[in-house]
């Protein structure tokens, strides 16, 4: 992918680019090598190293040359010593017959003998050469692993050239087709920039020609009346003319004078004025009674989070005092409150129950907690309770009495608190001098044995 291209004259070619009248912005990222160079040039890389592939061949050619004829002239002396062996071996058998016939002549052993010791001495001069050709051929087999080495290196060398001759050839080609695609793009771009360049210098003359309308409209203007700074839309004082145009037609077909018209226009502006005034006044007026409500809302919702935190504060001293413990969740956005209550006294649990899985008396208790501690942030003069105690038994009946009783004498200011039961509260007068009971009589049932 091309990721910058530029022109001589400093133009960006890609699609969506920018273009500069800058000639020596963007000059050293120009396409400026000969395509038909860069290839003589590869191609001569090329032959160089098939010369050198040519010429690592031909010296692995000669070196194996050279073991082959080793490896012959080592066989021949081989079977030379081989022969000379069998030829003492005979000899020896020779001697070792004649050794055994005792009227043999002497003369005939003592050339024996001699032909004998001449044989040894062939044997141990072959020998000897035997030895020089085991080191020669021990040099020629180090000599044939370091040309079977460098054969190896040299077949290694020839793969890695043919690699790098096919991965040259594929760029190769590939240079060539984005040098076409490149040719290509660059001509119709050239041809794209000639038409940008015209529709640019038409729209040159259209603006200038606008601007010469414009000036030609404001010199007009300037002579009836001086400029007045506006945001109103065009049309919008196009129409105000027109409108001032039919006025002044109408004004000048009525019989009124120019005092009469003079001062209706004084009357209007003025009028217009106190308008205006006005206007600036409520939306100055409204302008705080936003920053009013902002604050407001700011303090009311900090007022309704210290309100939650102060009923389930309540809550948890009330439940305090039957030993119980608990908490209130309070979700001002989903308008929801949970109730959670721990009624295990002896401190050997800390889960804590929804009021549902609570029975009728432990209920009836942290509804009156919970009662209580919505009393201790409201300001109302009368406070009621009906049939509290129905599921109690006698000792959450008289926590449950001492807890209202407490919570209504702490109160400093006059409230009145009425509590409705069915059950006998003249223990709980004798306590305070300030409660007083009204107690009904029993309603009468007609007997139904009769």
């Amino acid at each position: 992918h091309v990721f910058t291209a530029w022109t001589l004259a400093g133009d960006d070619v890609r699609e969506r680019a920018s273009y500069s009248n800058n000639p020596d912005r963007y000059n050293k990222g120009y396409f400026r090598d000969d395509p038909s160079q860069v290839i003589a040039e590869i191609n001569l890389k090329i032959q160089s190293l098939w010369e050198q592939v040519s010429s690592g061949r031909s010296n692995v050619q000669r070196t194996d040359q050279e073991v082959k004829r080793l490896r012959r002239e080592y066989s021949g002396e081989k079977n030379k010593q081989q022969g000379i062996k069998k030829m003492l071996e005979g000899n020896r058998s020779r001697i070792i017959d004649l050794d055994n016939l005792e009227e043999a002549p002497l003369q005939t052993t003592l050339a024996l003998e001699e032909e004998m010791q001449g044989y040894a001495d062939q044997v141990t001069e072959l020998k000897s050469e035997l030895e020089g050709l085991g080191d020669r051929e021990t040099q020629l087999k180090e000599e044939q692993q370091d040309a079977t080495r460098r054969l190896q290196e040299s077949i290694e060398r020839d793969s890695h050239i043919a690699n790098r001759l096919e991965e040259l050839k594929s760029k190769m080609h590939e240079g060539q087709k984005s040098v076409t695609t490149k040719h290509a793009s660059l001509d119709k771009l050239k041809k794209k920039k000639k038409e940008v360049n015209t529709e640019i210098k038409k729209f040159n003359q259209e603006c200038n020609s606008k601007k010469r309308e414009i000036q030609e409209a404001h010199d007009m203007a300037a002579q009836r009346c001086e400029r007045v700074d506006t945001r109103r839309a065009a049309k919008d004082l196009e129409q105000q003319i027109r409108n001032m145009e039919l006025r002044i037609q109408q004004g000048a077909s009525s019989t009124a004078s120019v005092d009469d018209i003079t001062r209706r226009f004084h009357e209007a502006k003025k009028k217009y004025e106190e308008i205006q005034g006005m206007v600036s006044q409520m939306k100055k007026f409204s302008r705080e009674l936003q920053l009013i409500l902002e604050e407001r809302e700011e303090k009311y919702f900090l007022f309704r989070k210290e309100i939650s935190k102060r009923i389930n504060y309540f809550f948890i001293m009330n439940l305090s005092q039957r030993g119980y413990t608990g908490k209130l969740e309070v979700d001002h956005d989903k308008h929801q409150l949970v109730m959670h209550l721990n009624v295990d006294t002896s401190g050997a649990s800390h889960d804590t129950h929804d009021v549902r899985s609570l029975s009728g008396g432990e209920r009836s208790f942290s509804t009156v907690c919970f009662i209580c501690s919505l009393w201790n942030l409201m300001e109302s003069p009368f406070r009621c309770l009906d049939e509290f105690d129905v599921f109690m038994d006698l000792y959450n009946r008289r926590i449950t009495m001492n807890l209202l009783m407490e919570h209504a004498f702490q109160s400093n200011r006059p409230r009145q608190y009425i509590l409705f039961t069915p059950q006998d509260m003249s223990a709980t007068s004798k306590k305070h001098k300030n409660i007083k009971i009204l107690q009904l009589a029993p309603p009468e049932r007609n007997n139904e044995d009769e």
